[in-house]
């Protein structure tokens, strides 16, 4: 009786084993391929390429880069063209960090391109950097981004509408620094992180990356957009951490937009911080059809409307 006790038991045990090995695949590489070479580039152009008319925009304050070495991927003179648009229309001096500078060059850039009377911070933990000089506008400092006692040491009581993070792309310290600095982002500001093609980098052990691995930046960044959308969700499912859901509550209040470009995430920071929900407002006007997602009350548009300022 014992004996076929334990064959019935032996026999449920594989077909439990059955049923894992069915429905739980492991991970294999795919089968597609192609030729990876992530760093390869040739200075060429597209059949019929249209050319950017670089004249006044960041592009040209990069030409004319001379005294320091800086070093961006293509896509980044477009995207700091873009990002920086809106403080080169305010005209008024604004105070960007950059971590991980390297030999400098783009600390100069930021100084000629943003308006007049800006001021320029750059911290790295490579202590080679205190052999650059730089005008007086432009301050370096030598530390390691992640430890909050150098962060509390250089700055304090600072406030930057600028941050930008090259220092190490080592995925868990991009996300240790965003949390550290993100609160000394001005209302306005703009937080750049670059390289973020490293999240991907599966055969760089240090850097921490890996196609849709948890805990790099890559998807610590997507994981923020349900911050954009907290208010609409109803349940939050068990497996997520209570410090994680009030982590997505309080920049609820703050992130006002996440941008993903190729290599570069940028997440801005409301104009003003949302201490509550968005209205949803109705014009005037016959409505034939009623949505079925409206909930009253909604709120009449006229002309003596005002609206809070919330995007640069």
């Amino acid at each position: 009786m014992f004996i076929k006790k334990r064959w019935v038991f032996l026999l449920f045990a594989l077909f439990i084993l059955f049923l894992i090995l069915l429905y739980i695949k492991p991970f294999k590489k795919s089968n597609v391929s192609f030729n990876f070479n992530p760093m390869h580039t040739e200075d060429t152009f597209s059949k019929n390429a249209e050319f950017v008319d670089t004249k006044g925009t960041f592009y040209d304050a990069y030409k004319k880069q001379s005294k320091y070495v800086s070093r961006k991927w293509e896509q980044y003179l477009h995207i700091y063209d873009k990002a920086f648009a809106p403080f080169i229309s305010y005209n008024k001096p604004v105070t960007a960090l950059e971590i991980g500078v390297e030999n400098g060059g783009f600390l100069q850039i930021m100084s000629d391109y943003l308006p007049k009377g800006s001021q320029i911070i750059g911290l790295d933990i490579d202590e080679r950097c205190a052999n650059l000089h730089f005008d007086n506008n432009i301050k370096l400092f030598i530390g390691d981004a992640t430890d909050k006692k150098i962060i509390e040491k250089y700055f304090s009581n600072m406030k930057f509408d600028i941050i930008i993070d090259d220092a190490s792309h080592i995925n868990s310290d991009v996300i240790k620094t965003f949390k550290e600095l993100f609160p000394k982002l001005n209302y306005g500001g703009v937080y750049i992180v670059e390289d973020t093609h490293t999240s991907y980098w599966d055969w760089y052990p240090e850097i921490g990356g890996g196609f849709k691995k948890e805990g790099s930046m890559i998807e610590y960044f997507k994981s923020l957009i349900d911050s954009l959308h907290f208010l609409y969700i109803k349940d939050f499912p068990s497996s997520l951490s209570a410090d994680k859901i009030n982590e997505l509550k309080n920049y609820n209040q703050e992130i006002a937009s996440i941008t993903f470009y190729d290599s570069v995430v940028i997440v801005e920071k409301y104009y003003n911080k949302k201490e509550r929900r968005f209205k949803n407002y109705y014009t005037k006007g016959e409505a034939l059809i009623e949505s079925r997602f409206r909930k009253p009350p909604d709120i009449e548009c006229t002309k003596d409307s005002k609206f809070e300022k919330y995007y640069r």
